[in-house]
């Protein structure tokens, strides 16, 4: 497959995939109330979702859901202000997993750790205190030192999680069930 087709490919979704999708997205809200919430720092295990939905249904569809879920979640969970840029940050989060990890059957950690680099440093540390800054009123250089401690403590667990969970016997088997 090239790598444009890998980046913008759609596949068609089945009944069963959509309901996939949301049984995954209402158990990404549930862990989202588990967790660390202050007012510049959100740690929270929805990334294991976020990294599973990817891996299975690609960029532009997670792009798409996460961006919208991002909206969701901000309306119904009580998460409250808007703020349209954590949602641009949210897309671009589903877009880029799922295009370093989609319909690769064999599960590939090299390409997760690019993905999860570039989605640290790009829209965990740039982006997302960008937006802080801004809805917030402050230089952001008040808020960046906390922001890279959380990435560089953060960054290895989720990735010893995120390889481990991939070896997980029922995690296999929805995968390779998806690919089938």
């Amino acid at each position: 497959m090239s790598i444009k087709n890998k980046f913008f490919s759609l596949p068609k979704l089945k009944v069963s995939d959509v309901t996939i999708i949301a049984i995954m997205i209402a158990l990404s809200f549930i862990l989202n109330k588990v967790g660390i919430h202050t007012q510049y720092l959100v740690i929270t295990p929805t990334f294991i979702v976020t990294v599973l939905l990817c891996y299975l249904y690609g960029s532009i569809w997670m792009a798409i859901v996460l961006g919208m879920t991002d909206i969701l979640f901000t309306f119904i969970g009580g998460g409250g202000v808007y703020i349209p840029g954590f949602t641009i940050s949210a897309i671009l989060t589903g877009f880029i997993y799922g295009a370093f990890t989609f319909k690769d059957y064999e599960f590939k950690a090299i390409n997760l750790i690019f993905a999860q680099i570039i989605i640290s440093v790009f829209v965990h540390l740039f982006l997302n205190t960008l937006w802080l800054a801004l809805y917030n009123g402050i230089d952001w250089k008040i808020i960046i030192v906390s922001r890279l401690v959380k990435e560089v403590i953060l960054v290895p667990i989720q990735l010893v999680v995120l390889v481990g969970m991939f070896h997980i016997p029922i995690v296999q088997k929805l995968i390779k069930d998806h690919w089938n």
